[in-house]
């Protein structure tokens, strides 16, 4: 199976395994008539039905640089203009990859320039979980996974876990 839907879900989420979470989705044009905030706005109820912090657009199969994030935030054309020299190593998950956790080393600090869903442009400095975050999300519009970041005993290790947390016949 490459993707799901659930009851809630307003998008399905590519899975492990879909061809377009490998692919790298070029900067997008913001002269294109594209209902941007709809899209915004069906991406964070997506997200929100999943129980995630972030999503890629190409996640849901749409082919814009975009990504959604917690609090209403949407970045299109994202790029990191700065990243702090201290690292933090946290676990993190993703959507595509329901139940599967990794401890992936990340900058602490970065300074990110983007559009929101109004094509608006901003320049943040976005900090901790925040910063981890959009890092996941820009990584996953380059078609870089977060397994791409781990040996291969680790990610085994964490497999492991998440067949456990997947097994419907424990419950």
């Amino acid at each position: 199976m490459t993707s799901t839907e659930s009851p809630k879900s307003i998008l399905k989420i590519n899975l492990e395994g879909h061809p377009v979470l490998h692919q790298k989705i070029e900067h997008t044009d913001l002269t294109q008539d594209l209902e941007w905030d709809k899209i915004s706005d069906l991406m964070h109820r997506t997200m929100q039905s999943a129980n995630g912090l972030g999503l890629a657009a190409n996640q849901v199969s749409v082919g814009i640089r975009m990504f959604t994030m917690w609090g209403n935030k949407t970045f299109i054309n994202p790029v990191i203009t700065e990243r702090s020299d201290e690292t933090q190593l946290r676990e993190e998950g993703c959507l595509s990859f329901p139940n599967l956790f990794l401890r992936i080393p990340r900058s602490q600090s970065i300074t990110v320039e983007y559009h929101n869903e109004k094509l608006e442009k901003s320049v943040d400095r976005f900090e901790d979980l925040w910063a981890q975050c959009i890092q996941h999300e820009i990584e996953h519009l380059d078609g870089v996974l977060f397994i791409d970041h781990v040996s291969k005993f680790k990610l085994n290790r964490a497999r492991e876990k998440q067949r456990k947390a997947n097994d419907t016949s424990r419950r």
